[in-house]
């Protein structure tokens, strides 16, 4: 079976026609397919659910992204909303990047309690100030490439002086 995200970006698209919006579309409910795949199953009460989002809206509110909308339900035996996983997924990948471990555990939001614990994990965020600066700082990755292109040059400066000397 071929692969569908592999179709759609083989598909022509036109800018007389609408393709590039339909492939757009069409990659959304692929990653929406995927992100619900990974996504728990979960059996909390609408006040967890509006806690969890209570927090992770604040969290979101420092990477300056809009809050989700989203109505608390009670989620019995139910998976979270993939917009939730989407954030939740964000966040966990800053924090991976900035302490080296993952600020919420979704396997264990599975039940009230631990879903609890795991919003008191993003209220914590909430106050780490190395977090916020680390949120407005540049990218490391950026920093190293800037310094090893700078690097690369000097070399190559050095390099080209050698060779012209030889020459002469």
């Amino acid at each position: 079976m071929a692969n569908p995200m592999s179709e759609m970006l083989m598909m022509e698209m036109s800018p007389a026609d609408d393709g590039g919006m339909k492939a757009a579309k069409e990659l959304d409910v692929v990653e929406d397919e995927n992100v619900r795949s990974a996504a728990p199953v979960v059996t909390i009460k609408a006040r967890t659910v509006k806690s969890l989002l209570d927090a992770t809206n604040k969290v979101l509110g420092m990477f300056g992204a809009e809050p989700l909308q989203i109505v608390a339900v009670e989620l019995e035996g139910e998976e979270l909303p993939v917009p939730v996983i989407k954030a939740l997924s964000m966040i966990n990948a800053a924090m991976n990047d900035y302490m080296g471990e993952d600020a919420v555990d979704m396997a264990a939001m599975e039940t009230d309690k631990g879903a609890l614990i795991e919003i008191a994990k993003l209220q914590k965020v909430l106050s780490d100030k190395g977090f916020k600066k680390f949120l407005t700082s540049a990218p490391k990755g950026e920093t190293v490439a800037t310094e090893m292109t700078e690097d690369i040059g000097e070399e190559v400066d050095e390099v080209d002086e050698d060779a012209m000397m030889m020459r002469m």
